[in-house]
């Protein structure tokens, strides 16, 4: 399993220790269980390798990944440089011009927009949830007809509402959040519920 958390290690060192996150299985308290096997990370400025803490549940026994929320579920780029090739294509790049921008392969950029369109009504739903629960005082979001589009919005719209109701924090780390990293996840795994 994979928990979203903050990109500050020593905020998910101080979590862990008092206690502070939760369990997704059974909603019991996670505890520090060591560390996930190292991985190297695509940021924007540059590979970087990465070893995520784990943790272990005290009620369940069952084991998470502390993923930082500056990534996604099972993708080897940041979330902001896949944000990136989104917003790119939702403005009328093609793939291969938004891999030559991005400095990724075809193939992989490619990857991104199918799963993204495929997953875009779902998306747009979940994060105008998300908005609606954030600002109360948010009129109806009306849909422009285009799911990719609409989607994108919402995560946009949902995200002003995150930082409005707690503060500032990079954009593409509060849309990992809201959606636990699965933001291209071909599982059915649930997303969060919004508060």
């Amino acid at each position: 399993m994979t928990v979203i958390v903050s990109s500050d290690p020593s905020v998910v060192e101080s979590d862990l220790f008092r206690g502070c996150l939760i369990c997704p299985s059974c909603s019991g308290v996670l505890r520090p269980w060591g560390c996930a096997r190292s991985r190297t990370i695509r940021f924007a400025d540059g590979p970087k390798t990465l070893r995520p803490r784990r943790s272990r549940c005290e009620s369940c026994s069952r084991t998470s990944v502390l993923l930082p929320d500056c990534l996604l579920v099972r993708r080897v780029d940041e979330a902001a440089v896949i944000g990136s090739a989104l917003v790119q294509k939702a403005k009328g790049s093609g793939y291969r011009k938004i891999a030559l921008n991005i400095c990724r392969p075809e193939t992989t950029v490619r990857g991104w927009i199918r799963r993204f369109g495929e997953k875009s009504e779902m998306l747009a739903k979940h994060f105008v949830g998300w908005a609606l629960a954030l600002d109360p005082t948010l009129s109806l979001v009306v849909p422009t007809g285009n799911g990719f589009s609409d989607a994108l919005s919402a995560l946009g719209i949902a995200a002003r509402g995150l930082t409005i109701r707690f503060g500032p924090k990079p954009l593409w780390s509060q849309i990992s959040a809201m959606c636990a990293g699965r933001l291209l996840s071909n599982t059915n795994s649930p997303f969060p519920i919004p508060p």
